[in-house]
């Protein structure tokens, strides 16, 4: 552990590192987020709002998260059961080809109380740093050491615990404001619930707006040809990442990875962004693109439109990356 940090860490534009915001992510209290100390595959939206139930619900119904790493407020989370076939968490959790989430504690214990998710059990900010230094193999009493950049040894000076918590009262609220992840006093991954999945369905089918540039989408839908109509929309989506990129032969995952180099290199794009986006997009093609474009599946009418208005978010912010290069 450097605490100091190297010169090169010391120079280099805080914008660079990975886990950099900018200024656009409020916190809902009048301030901002600037950044989480992480170098992450997977980063969160901003806080508030239905955000963090939306980003697991990238996923099919039935996904299981497990937590990786928890730093700034914030937890980390493999999904695995995804997939019937393979119901198991992956064996490395940080590989490129698995798949993260990140979510905020404060959205974790909403969506709980409101009983969109399950798996997870309010605690104090005492019982989590208690929890943490556990895991990390604390002992009471016992000194522990690192070296720095020069090989030097230096102990390790650990934060007195926080307090243990008090009443609930007016004036210091809710103590119990960190997420532990178990149910009913056993460990338990974190899933969606049913009414979870209500909630998810309800409103992305309530926001569809079909644009005037996919006529046959419509047609489709009035037609309840509601998996034809998911086919449609991905089709567009798929096209608009060959466009941005330049390649008339991209497709799937390989023309996902190029659209998130291309972001990269020509618009210059925020690496907390590119994670987001590469999750998104990724999800997208690999649980409603590419099953439907090879299977035929039913599909309600609400689910059809939540599905085409998530396809239709996707395919206005490729649109606008696109729209900012041409810009610059």
């Amino acid at each position: 552990m450097n605490e100091g940090g190297s010169d090169a860490e010391k120079s280099r534009d805080l914008s660079e590192h990975p886990g950099w915001f900018g200024w656009g992510y409020g916190d809902g209290r009048g301030g901002f987020i600037l950044g989480i100390h992480a170098d992450w595959p997977a980063y969160p939206c901003s806080p508030g709002g239905m955000h963090g139930l939306f980003d697991l619900a990238q996923f099919p119904e039935g996904t299981r998260f497990e937590p990786m790493d928890d730093i700034d407020r914030c937890v980390l989370f493999n999904a695995y059961n995804y997939d019937p076939k393979k119901p198991h968490p992956p064996r490395d959790p940080w590989s490129r080809d698995a798949f993260q989430v990140a979510i905020w504690h404060e959205d974790l214990l909403r969506l709980r109380k409101e009983g969109l998710i399950s798996g997870v059990t309010p605690i104090s900010h005492r019982e989590w740093e208690l929890r943490r230094r556990i895991e990390m193999g604390w002992k009471r009493g016992v000194r522990y050491f690192t070296k720095d950049d020069q090989r030097n040894s230096r102990e390790i000076s650990l934060p007195s615990l926080p307090e243990p918590p008090v009443e609930e009262d007016f004036w210091d609220g809710d103590p119990y404001t960190y997420p532990a992840f178990e149910e009913d006093g056993n460990e338990s991954p974190l899933t969606i619930t049913a009414a979870g999945w209500e909630v998810v369905t309800q409103q992305l089918s309530e926001q569809v707006e079909l644009p005037e540039s996919l006529p046959d989408l419509r047609k489709l839908l009035d037609n309840e040809l509601y998996d034809h109509a998911v086919r449609e929309v991905g089709i567009a989506v798929e096209s608009a990442l060959r466009e941005v990129v330049g390649n008339d032969d991209g497709y799937g995952q390989r023309v996902v990875g190029e659209f998130i180099d291309h972001l990269h290199d020509e618009v210059f794009v925020y690496n907390t962004m590119l994670e987001i986006y590469r999750l998104r997009l990724r999800t997208f093609f690999k649980f409603v693109r590419n099953p439907h474009a090879h299977h035929k599946i039913s599909l309600t009418r609400p689910h059809a439109l939540s599905l085409t208005a998530h396809a239709l978010h996707l395919l206005s912010d490729i649109q606008q990356f696109g729209g900012e290069e041409e810009q610059q």
